[in-house]
């Protein structure tokens, strides 16, 4: 610095001084700024190298796997009112169409999808792996059902997608983000709720969405429909209630850091929530998924919620069978044992090793999922349980329903009965997180290898 106010005219170093004073001066005042801001809304640690930052935008558009993790032989397509057009992948080029009452039959062929049209007994080879279905343009239209069979159809807004997997169809829905929403508050929660629950579950699905989109980028699609992302009906699940709350909210989202926030939710928990370490071991420093409890020293917002406790038992040969229809639970030709082997603090189980010809080790949200869907809806509701051996089989008692982090849906429901806002209520499960409005350029979402377990 020396040599720099020596150097030159020696009639300007006042003048270099006096700068250097009025530079000091604004870096002390920025510090000062900052340091108010650090201790109102401490700072994230900075996340590991590799980080992937995505732009969210305003009804940013989504892909949601449908039926995702069980692709179909055949799926059947019509529309409510008016005409669809069915369309090679992505180009103009349109091989049918469909009036209100005709169904069309897809099927997944050896190399290329296969095409039934409506009244007809003939199908044909479309030699293509990609099909995109939308409402005709121009036409006052409704929205286009889809299901497994003629009787068993349901509406969903936007556009579908059809995708050959192996030998089978994938059918992706592509919907706007708040359109999107109006088929998933409903769907997680009772629509009768309060207002304030509801909102406050539309802001929290919202952001869910916007941060979790790169889950299932890999097989062409955002999200699934069901519980491993949120669960979202489509249009026939819509409520006036629900919409509402939707709109009421547009664009409303929780960030921390100014980025959008890593958010999850669960069911119900008994007294407290877990904290993310307890269920994601390997997932970072992330300040806001802690653990908070529902209980004050006049109310217990945990209390009266349909999962306080519960117990169910299956055999041996139940739980074998159920493991050997999922490949991450399959143990091959025999079952000898289920054990827990790490339980957190709070008695939330973190991984179970299944015993048999092969010994996968798994997490208990991925192993509530695949006995829920193999055994009876609910057969294992939350990873809050004990395991006894009882007879030839096993007994699992346990309390709650869902993974346990951040909100719990129950409580958000007994916080609305009690009076308390939306605002209030998601900032008690999301410390230190603010609610916002998307900016007009949209949004940061950070995603790094530790936040992405998670995922």
């Amino acid at each position: 610095m020396t040599a720099w106010l020596l150097s030159g005219d020696m009639n300007e170093v006042p003048m270099r001084i006096s700068r250097l004073i009025w530079l000091a001066l604004l870096l002390t005042v920025l510090s000062g700024v900052t340091g108010c801001h650090n201790e109102s809304n401490p700072a994230v640690p900075p996340a590991p190298e590799g980080d992937i930052v995505r732009i969210m935008e305003r009804n940013q558009v989504l892909k949601i796997g449908l039926l995702s993790f069980t692709p179909q032989k055949h799926l059947y397509i019509s529309i409510t009112r008016g005409i669809l057009q069915c369309y090679k992948g992505e180009s103009l080029e349109s091989f049918a169409d469909g009036l209100s009452g005709d169904t069309l039959k897809f099927t997944g062929g050896e190399e290329s999808i296969e095409f039934t049209d409506a009244g007809s007994e003939d199908s044909r080879d479309l030699e293509i792996e990609m099909i995109r279905i939308e409402p005709d343009e121009g036409v006052e239209n409704g929205y286009l059902k889809i299901g497994t069979s003629k009787n068993n159809v349901r509406p969903y807004r936007g556009i579908i997608y059809l995708v050959l997997e192996g030998k089978n169809l994938l059918a992706i829905n592509e919907v706007e983000l708040e359109f999107y929403l109006q088929g998933v508050v409903p769907a997680e929660v009772d629509p009768s709720w309060p207002e304030q629950a509801l909102r406050a579950q539309a802001i929290a699905s919202r952001t869910f969405a916007l941060f979790h989109m790169p889950k299932y980028e890999e097989r062409g699609f955002n999200l699934a429909d069901d519980e491993r992302s949120q669960k979202y009906g489509g249009y026939s699940v819509e409520t006036e209630s629900a919409t509402d709350a939707v709109i009421e909210t547009t664009n409303v989202i929780l960030v921390y850091d100014i980025k959008v926030a890593a958010v999850v939710f669960h069911d119900e928990s008994i007294g407290e929530t877990a904290s993310h370490l307890d269920v994601w071991p390997d997932s970072g420093d992330i300040p806001y998924l802690i653990e908070t409890t529902d209980v004050t020293p006049t109310v217990d917002f945990s209390a009266g919620g349909p999962y306080g406790e519960w117990s169910n038992r299956a055999s041996f040969e139940q739980l074998h069978s159920a493991f050997n229809r999922d490949g991450e639970t399959f143990v091959g030709t025999y079952l000898s044992a289920v054990t827990i082997l790490n339980t957190s603090e709070n008695g939330r189980v973190q991984s179970i090793d299944l015993l048999g010809e092969k010994n996968p080790v798994v997490d208990a949200i991925t192993l509530s999922h695949v006995l829920g869907r193999n055994l009876e809806t609910d057969f294992l509701p939350s990873n809050r349980f004990t395991l006894t051996l009882e007879g030839v089989g096993y007994r699992f008692t346990g309390s709650g329903k869902g993974h346990g982090v951040g909100m719990s849906q129950w409580g958000m429901y007994q916080r609305a009965e009690f009076g308390q806002e939306y605002d209030f209520i998601l900032q008690h499960y999301y410390p230190g997180c603010e609610i916002v409005t998307i900016p007009l350029d949209g949004i940061e979402a950070v995603h790094n290898i530790e936040i992405d377990t998670i995922l």
